[in-house]
Order: structure tokens, then sequence, then C-alpha cells
């Protein structure tokens, strides 16, 4: 399956994504690792890229980021299945294609092919 994974935190961005890797899924733009030193231009362009290329959104809810409720967003108006994993009482996460955990380590438990 083809994920991308929206987050603030790096590391925690990047154990996600490793584990993902590591159970066959393919990651549609690893912004993890490219985070430094990008073009901002090119950096959006390339997000919106994978999200819309993305089977499914993980979204690594945190209460003080930005730019990752934008890419949720994108993929909630595309209609893509997303899982949260953290919070889970925003009125957004009622919506039919959303899922929530309460752990990053329920999310590949939580995946349906």
């Amino acid at each position: 399956m083809k994920i991308y994974v929206a987050g603030k935190e790096l590391k925690r961005a990047q154990a996600v994504m490793k584990v993902l890797r590591d159970s066959g899924h393919q990651i549609t733009y690893d912004w993890a690792t490219k985070f430094s030193g990008d073009n901002p231009v090119d950096r959006s362009a390339d997000e919106l890229k994978g999200v819309k290329e993305a089977d499914l959104l993980i979204y690594l809810w945190e209460s003080d980021q930005e730019s990752a409720r934008y890419e949720a967003g994108m993929a909630m108006g595309l209609g893509k299945p997303i899982i949260v994993s953290g919070k889970q009482d925003s009125f957004f996460f009622h919506l039919p294609n959303v899922h929530c955990v309460d752990s990053d380590d329920k999310i590949v438990p939580s995946i349906s092919t």
C-alpha cells in the first residue's frame, strides 16, 4: 500500500515510516529525510503530490503542528482513508474515512489492504 505520513516530530515520523516500510508498504514522500534545505515551493508541491499518490494517510497528531494539519485536510478533501495516531476528539476525526488509534504501535495493525 502507498502511504503518506503527516507529522511534525522527525524522529517519530522516521520511526513510523521505518515500521511501515518493514511491513511492506511504500512511502509516497519521505519529508522527514528531505526536511532541511528544501525550497518551500518545491517541498509543498512534493508533499501535495505525495498526499495525492497515497492510498492512505497516517496523521501523527501533535498539539502544536501546522503543516500536517494541511496534509490531513487535503487527504480528507480527497476522500482518502486516514489513520490518526494520538488525539481522538476533533470533530473531523468522526468522518467515515478517519480511524483513530491511541498510539503509533497500533498503526500497522489498523491498516486494511
